[in-house]
């Protein structure tokens, strides 16, 4: 005699699985997104040490004039020790604080990348509709958030991702 699952025993299998799947897919559909903001605030986070880092060797050594990057290029500090600019508006966003080169907008592509807007003010592109905005506050040496578009035309939002 074969042995072999009833019908019962088949459908309440698939109704099993199709509980667990109902449960699942709404906890991954957001990945994506959570994914992102992950990246925002690391770049943000490395950013902000990288900015305070340049401070501190100002503090230690006697208030010096400029700093060098990465490639050893100098570049100008203000009054207050913090770098005047991130980078050289040439499409390398925070190239002059950062070892790494972040993805940046370019050749069409508008979704997860990095653009530097005019005065030191930066935009994270989720997607074409949802852009977050930094800018480099050189007095302070901070980055701020400032209203974007799509979900972060709001700064409060900008807010919860970036700290």
């Amino acid at each position: 005699m074969k042995k072999a699952f009833t019908l019962i025993e088949l459908i309440f299998v698939i109704v099993i699985i199709g509980v667990l799947a109902s449960v699942a897919i709404p906890k991954f559909k957001n990945l994506t997104t959570h994914a992102k903001s992950s990246g925002v605030k690391s770049v943000v986070t490395s950013v902000q040490s990288s900015i305070d880092n340049i401070h501190g060797k100002w503090i230690i050594n006697d208030n010096m004039t400029s700093f060098k990057d990465s490639q050893g290029n100098e570049h100008a500090l203000n009054s207050q020790g913090y770098p005047e600019h991130l980078d050289g508006n040439d499409g390398n966003n925070f190239s002059w604080v950062l070892k790494v080169p972040v993805p940046s907008c370019g050749d069409g592509k508008t979704n997860g990348c990095w653009k530097e807007d005019p005065q030191d003010t930066y935009s994270y592109y989720y997607n074409s509709n949802d852009v977050l905005k930094l800018k480099y506050n050189a007095t302070t040496g901070t980055l701020e958030c400032k209203s974007g578009s799509g979900k972060y035309s709001d700064v409060s939002e900008c807010e919860k991702v970036v700290y």
